[in-house]
């Protein structure tokens, strides 16, 4: 009987060998007396004849057979081929064999074939679940035998070698290469085999030259305006702006080990990596990289940032960090296809940098290409901003930069994170095949992305036109209420200037003094402003009282924040170290109560009632501790001066809880990309605690600092502090 056949029925050797005439790779079991046991279709009689459709030649001889071991997605499986010998036959065997639909481990006397069966499928799994060839064979022969899989022939060398072959070959064929697609595109790079993005502009392919050239350089409308007015189509410029994303990837390693010299890519720089010698010549003449073989090489790619597809001949090996020479190499091949372009846009981690001196290296290795750099915008991805300080925030973000639309140049992100899988079975396989098996998986990840994009784009659009009411309702609301200032915002200029040493931008907030009042700031003004007698208030212009409450503050920022309150809630912390804080923290205070009972002699005696074993919990009794209607008289006239101090307060907590939350960021990326194993993620995690704990420092203190404001009267609707939530 057939395990694998459906019906599973018991029949005679002759009808099983009939049977199995066309299934010459299904497992067989023959009953003994006692119980059914694994046999093969050979030991029952079978042979696989060649070129007549199963029959035997008539030109053959049974001693011209040869004994073939033959991979099936089913298993190993032993059979003896008898090869044709008709007039006009191919004479050699491995043409017979491919015509078989079996692919031969050798080009001169096969005695290993593997069918296209098994390795569609091995490439289909290794491209889904990125297994890898090792994996794949060795649950083959634990198919084939799970008892003793020792005793099964190995044939992982030759299906490695064939399969890289296969899938080069199923690359060329889907290309269109081997139908000559390149004299229908002659515009593309020639011999190109990488899956493209059909939706990105591409002279020849889905837009003309004419139409490029004849988009106004800026004519932009507001979108219910072009959508309801098709005929002013050809005026939307963001439609062929060529938007690029770069990133480097540092867990597509490949690890240190002897390379084989002969091991050369199939793809040779057709597909996505880009061509090896001339991609060495390049390093060689700059100055700055090392030309050294790589100890561990990661990669550098680019994709359109629009839709995700991985851009053809735009990925290359990295070494020690993302080296600017590296970069400009992978963008030699998108730009040289952006030459009939006008508008380009590229996303980059640190485009704030890499921009510096980017048209002159453009100018010096690739002069050919500096008038298509001209024309590229860069810009930061719009959560790696975050990272950035204020400046590269004001310039470099897609939040205002126009004609960028809504791109956020996080998109090659994601294809790291599926793509990083194929490390385990990419990084300890030689220069060259590692660059066809990497090619072969970013060439999958755009076809899927193809797949989708109808579906995407439709989507897309569909949110966008339901969005586009509330759009129009909100801007001519705006327009009625803020009739008068529209033509002073019109003659802004919305692209950021530098002013002395700060940029700044229409879309950043301005203070009269250019930066948000710091509460040092304030403070240095109070005390010039007592010294100089122009304070107006109730009491003396004592720049003693200013001091006061200033220490107050900083007081309470001890008593609620810093090493008390630390040191208490830490597991590490002895008795001895939490008694000698609270003790330097209570003598500080009793200082402070001592001018306080000065400045305030006839609240002395109420105040100084309040006890409490812990000084952190002790009450200061600053002006803002009552509401207006319970404030005592006395403290009345300190009241503006707490207000002023605390708005200062506020500010700084805002700059410190904004500097806190991109150092949190900055660090999680560098945890997520360079930190690995348990001992090294133990100590990251802990510094991410600190780093955490930073952050909610900075909350609590803006929060209890605006509480207090509100206590002083200071405005709950005021729009420059608003209240701000944990989840923000």
């Amino acid at each position: 009987r057939c395990r694998d056949c459906f019906f599973n029925r018991v029949c005679c050797r002759m009808c099983i060998i009939s049977q199995h005439s066309c299934m010459p790779f299904h497992r067989i079991e023959k009953w003994d007396g006692h119980h059914f046991k694994r046999t093969s279709l050979r030991n029952a009689g079978f042979a696989l004849h060649l070129g007549h459709d199963g029959c035997p030649c008539p030109h053959s001889l049974p001693e011209k057979s040869r004994l073939t071991v033959i991979v099936d997605s089913t298993g190993f499986h032993y059979h003896d081929v008898h090869y044709c010998f008709c007039p006009g036959s191919p004479r050699e065997d491995f043409v017979q064999l491919l015509q078989a639909r079996l692919f031969p481990g050798t080009l001169g006397t096969p005695r290993t074939a593997f069918t296209f069966n098994v390795l569609k499928d091995i490439h289909v799994h290794g491209l889904t679940s990125k297994k890898s060839v090792y994996d794949y064979h060795d649950a083959l022969r634990r198919l084939t035998d799970p008892v003793f899989p020792g005793q099964v022939p190995d044939r992982l060398d030759e299906l490695t070698l064939i399969l890289r072959v296969w899938r080069f070959k199923t690359t060329v064929r889907r290309s269109g290469q081997a139908h000559n697609i390149d004299d229908l595109l002659p515009l593309r790079k020639q011999h190109s085999l990488g899956v493209r993005c059909p939706a990105c502009p591409e002279v020849g392919f889905n837009v003309e030259k004419k139409t490029i050239d004849e988009a106004p350089e800026s004519d932009w409308f507001v979108l219910s305006f072009f959508i309801h007015m098709p005929e002013v189509d050809a005026f939307i410029s963001h439609k062929y702006t060529l938007f690029l994303s770069c990133d480097g990837n540092y867990r597509l390693q490949r690890m240190r080990k002897r390379d084989d010299p002969d091991d050369v890519a199939l793809n040779s720089g057709h597909a996505f990596f880009v061509e090896d010698d001339e991609f060495k010549n390049h390093l060689k003449n700059v100055a700055t990289e090392t030309t050294e073989d790589s100890t561990c090489a990661r990669v550098v790619s680019v994709q359109c940032a629009c839709h995700g597809f991985y851009f053809p001949s735009g990925t290359v090996d990295l070494e020690k960090g993302e080296a600017y020479a590296r970069t400009d190499y992978a963008l030699k091949g998108p730009l040289m296809e952006a030459r009939f372009l006008r508008w380009v846009m590229l996303s980059y981690d640190i485009w704030c940098q890499f921009h510096i001196k980017f048209l002159h290296r453009i100018g010096v290795h690739f002069p050919d290409l500096l008038e298509t750099a001209r024309r590229v915008r860069g810009a930061v991805p719009k959560m790696h901003v975050k990272g950035h300080k204020a400046d590269c925030q004001i310039r470099f973000s897609f939040n205002y930069l126009q004609y960028s639309g809504e791109t956020c140049g996080e998109g090659i992100e994601s294809s790291w994170s599926v793509n990083n899988e194929s490390a385990g079975s990419t990084k300890q396989q030689n220069h060259g095949h590692r660059h066809d098996s990497l090619d072969d998986f970013f060439s999958f990840w755009n076809w899927q992305k193809l797949q989708g994009l109808a579906a995407h784009l439709g989507k897309k659009f569909e949110d966008c036109v339901k969005r586009l009411k509330k759009f129009e309702e909100d801007f001519a609301t705006i327009s009625v209420k803020r009739a008068a200032h529209i033509p002073l915002w019109e003659a802004l200029n919305s692209e950021p200037e530098k002013v002395g040493n700060e940029w700044q931008s229409v879309y950043i907030a301005k203070f009269k003094n250019s930066r948000p009042p710091t509460q040092l700031k304030v403070y240095d003004q109070l005390i010039q402003d007592a010294k100089s007698k122009t304070l107006q208030t109730d009491c003396n212009n004592n720049p003693e009282h200013i001091n006061f409450i200033n220490d107050g503050l900083r007081l309470e920022e001890e008593q609620f924040i810093h090493h008390v309150r630390s040191l208490a809630a830490a597991d590490t912390t002895t008795p001895a170290q939490l008694v000698n804080a609270r003790f330097a923290l209570l003598r500080s205070i009793q200082q402070w109560q001592v001018v306080r009972k000065s400045i305030l002699l006839d609240l002395a005696d109420d105040l100084n009632k309040t006890t409490t074993p812990h000084p952190e919990d002790l009450p200061l009794f600053l002006p803002s501790h009552w509401d207006s209607s319970k404030r005592p008289s006395a403290i009345r006239p300190l009241v503006h001066i707490e207000l002023q101090l605390r708005e200062g307060q506020c500010h700084d907590a805002l700059d410190k809880l904004r500097l806190a939350i991109q150092t949190f960021n900055a660090n999680l990326k560098f945890k997520k990309e360079y930190v690995h194993g348990q001992s090294a993620n133990t100590r990251a995690q802990a510094f991410l605690r600190t780093l955490s704990n930073d952050k909610d420092s900075a909350f609590d203190t803006y929060t209890r600092a605006r509480q207090a404001l509100l206590c002083l009267g200071f405005a709950a609707n005021d729009q420059s502090l608003q209240p701000l939530l944990k989840t923000q």
